[in-house]
């Protein structure tokens, strides 16, 4: 779809999805701070991602980001249409991942609480890159494909709800703008401030976007 100083964007294969969710998974468990905090393994990530293929692949909204010497998957921007469900296996991971759907929920109804229209809200899910690929713009470009690659869908709005002061640093740069956030020292979960732990991070952000007028 796209290229950059050595780098391809094109939209994840199914025969490359589980090289994609590998890299994803180890980079974001060690980033981004919900997962970190929560100890969510690689593994368990990987696999939460796998749960998500038949949907992603059929959407062809995910796009990746290839070193074109060595072939390898450096980065990836996992999307999907946010009107339909993702499969129901993914409720019944590790415990660990409780908080996570518990936050989102949160953070997402206090904007899209209603029935929304398939084609029309891009969700911008995990942003992920390879750490030894840093100062290279990957992320940022990995995203503008994407949303290139939705509005030639016909996707209006992006939506994203970013949990790191990196990532709210690319979609703000992108034109996202922020709506609500939940900050992570006052979030509760079943009593418990469960991520207390996170310093030098706000809160997560649910930001959107006009794609196309």
């Amino acid at each position: 779809m796209n290229e950059t100083e050595s780098v391809q964007y094109e939209l994840v294969d199914i025969s490359e999805f589980d090289n994609m969710a590998m890299m994803a998974a180890e980079a974001f468990t060690r980033y981004e701070p919900i997962s970190s905090a929560l100890n969510i393994s690689s593994e368990d990530f990987a696999d939460f991602i796998r749960l998500l293929e038949p949907k992603l692949v059929r959407e062809q909204l995910t796009v990746i980001a290839r070193n074109q010497e060595t072939q390898q998957i450096i980065g990836a921007m996992i999307s999907d249409d946010f009107a339909i469900e993702p499969p129901k296996e993914i409720l019944h991971l590790s415990d660990n991942f409780e908080p996570v759907w518990s936050v989102l929920d949160e953070l997402d109804s206090q904007r899209l609480g209603r029935i929304l229209p398939e084609g029309e809200y891009l969700h911008f899910f995990l942003l992920a890159v390879d750490h030894r690929q840093t100062g290279r713009k990957i992320a940022k470009n990995l995203v503008r494909t994407c949303m290139e690659n939705g509005v030639g869908k016909g996707y209006k709005t992006g939506v994203v709800e970013a949990s790191g002061v990196v990532s709210q640093h690319i979609f703000r740069k992108l034109g996202f703008v922020d709506r609500f956030e939940i900050l992570y020292k006052t979030f509760m979960f079943q009593g418990n401030r469960i991520f207390d732990s996170i310093e030098e991070q706000h809160g997560i952000i649910l930001m959107d976007k006009a794609l196309a007028q």
